[in-house]
């Protein structure tokens, strides 16, 4: 069988076409078009292609990588029902990125990027002037009779909705790694936004410790995911396009017991089996637990 057609790129950061590889589990037949490659709860963490590391400014990214066009249709086309069910923990993790945000810009004009359901959203709408993108129509249609929001399904890069100079925040969670061109993402982000806006990301951290220990089977690698940032990448990338980084932090989650022992599945059996038993045995698989595995980077930069 054959893998899917890939496409060679060039670092996004310094144009470079020197690399060394760093992982390699080659994709299977036909994950660029299964929609659960592009699920935010997929626990498919095998079969990301091929990730090098660039020789001249160490930006980590896949490479050859699916078209933009068929990334783009597999976002489209996700739908991703398993995702509702931490309803209450995508919550509070919202206003956890909100009272982040908050430290830099109170109130004004929000676009989330990449809105999904649009929980960000309906923690950050009672201080801001809320809208969102985001390209998978269920996700969108679950935020319009959910929350009653303003999410549209289009992409960042072609959305004529929003005029340059007009926004004082935009949020891109768990997005850069995704798109197929960051470095364009974040100059469209100082595009839209007024001067002194502010641009919040999270994003994995290929430079962490457990990424560093895990290596191959480090959470963070996966097909839908196209680059990966660690914080020197990440503040270089956005300095390129015009910010200034005022905050950079580990970034901790909240959900229930039994969705972080998930996220185990595909790992060892002497490492899944133990936590799963260990976690239904005291019944606390709905429990909800905070963690900060400071493998995530929480970063706010402001446009110059």
């Amino acid at each position: 069988m054959n893998e899917p057609k890939l496409e060679h790129i060039p670092c996004n950061l310094c144009g470079s076409e020197r690399s060394v590889v760093e992982f390699h589990r080659p994709y299977k037949l036909d994950t660029v078009s299964e929609c659960a490659t592009y699920a935010a709860t997929t626990d498919e963490f095998q079969s990301y292609g091929r990730i090098v590391r660039c020789r001249d400014c160490g930006l980590v990214y896949t490479d050859p990588r699916p078209a933009p066009g068929a990334l783009l249709k597999g976002y489209e086309e996700c739908v991703d029902e398993a995702y509702l069910s931490e309803s209450s923990s995508r919550s509070i993790n919202a206003h956890l990125s909100l009272n982040t945000l908050k430290r830099f810009c109170r109130t004004g004009k929000l676009l989330e990027v990449g809105a999904s359901t649009g929980y960000f959203l309906n923690a950050a709408r009672v201080d801001f002037d809320v809208a969102g993108l985001e390209p998978s129509e269920w996700a969108c249609r679950i935020a319009r009779e959910k929350f009653k929001l303003d999410v549209y399904p289009e992409s960042f890069d072609a959305t004529k909705r929003f005029e340059p100079a007009s926004l004082d925040v935009i949020s891109m969670i768990d997005v850069i790694e995704h798109l197929s061109d960051p470095l364009a993402a974040v100059r469209r982000a100082a595009e839209l936004l007024k001067p002194g806006g502010v641009l919040y990301l999270v994003t994995p951290d290929v430079g962490s410790l457990s990424a560093s220990l895990l290596r191959g089977y480090w959470w963070g690698l996966r097909p839908a995911h196209i680059y990966y940032f660690d914080k020197h990448t990440l503040r270089r990338l956005l300095e390129k396009a015009g910010f200034q980084v005022v905050l950079s932090k580990s970034f901790g989650r909240i959900f229930s017991w039994g969705y972080w022992a998930s996220r185990l599945r595909h790992y060892p059996g002497f490492i899944y089996n133990p936590v799963r038993g260990i976690i239904r045995g005291l019944d606390i698989e709905d429990k909800l637990l905070y963690l900060d595995t400071r493998d995530s980077i929480e970063i706010c930069a402001r446009k110059k």
